[in-house]
């Protein structure tokens, strides 16, 4: 009779429980639903170094969207050559993928606006900037996220602890062989 008193309490508090996993408000999850963010990568390595002669140089690369939710990929781009801008301009952009952002000297002289690809000379490059916008409205960029918050308890806070704004995790951008195509710089170098 006593292990059936047990039996009776154990089996009462499982039903309990039950009953109150059940009635979970799913709207309010605990857990929020992940979902895959905005990533363009390249389909392959490309090389950085577009070679040492800007009049024949290029370089050649094609992107890709991983995760297939991508609707919007704009790149601008930062020339470091003499007489170059100190804005960042907007290049190119697309909604479908695969999508060719290769380039030759020529291109880039005319898209800076010089006469051509004798302008620039060994060592100049160029800095892309990526702004992808995925299907639900989310827009994703190179920055990554940062806090500019102090690092001690008593240390003073002069910027009041704001983010910057970036959701681009470093991890994306910083390790080898993700071939994001966020953030990179093509220089006209020799890649030998």
């Amino acid at each position: 009779m006593k292990n059936f008193k047990y039996l009776y309490s154990y089996i009462s508090i499982l039903a309990i429980a039950l009953v109150f996993a059940s009635c979970e408000d799913e709207d309010k999850a605990r857990v929020p639903e992940l979902t895959n963010g905005g990533y363009v990568k390249f389909v392959s390595q490309p090389v950085f170094e577009a070679g040492g002669d800007p009049t024949s140089a290029s370089f050649n690369a094609v992107t890709e969207d991983p995760n297939g939710n991508v609707t919007n990929y704009e790149l601008s781009v930062r020339g470091f050559f003499e007489g170059a801008p100190e804005d960042t301009l907007a290049w190119k952009s697309t909604t479908t993928f695969p999508f060719d952002v290769s380039f030759s000297g020529d291109d880039m002289a005319s898209f800076f606006g010089l006469a051509d690809a004798s302008a620039f000379e060994s060592g100049d490059s160029f800095e892309f900037f990526a702004t992808v916008t995925i299907e639900d409205g989310t827009v994703y960029s190179y920055i990554a996220p940062a806090c500019e918050c102090p690092t001690a308890d008593d240390e003073p806070d002069p910027t009041g602890g704001t983010w910057n704004g970036g959701n681009t995790n470093t991890v994306l951008l910083n390790a080898a062989g993700l071939l994001q195509a966020l953030n990179y710089e093509v220089e006209f170098s020799d890649p030998n």
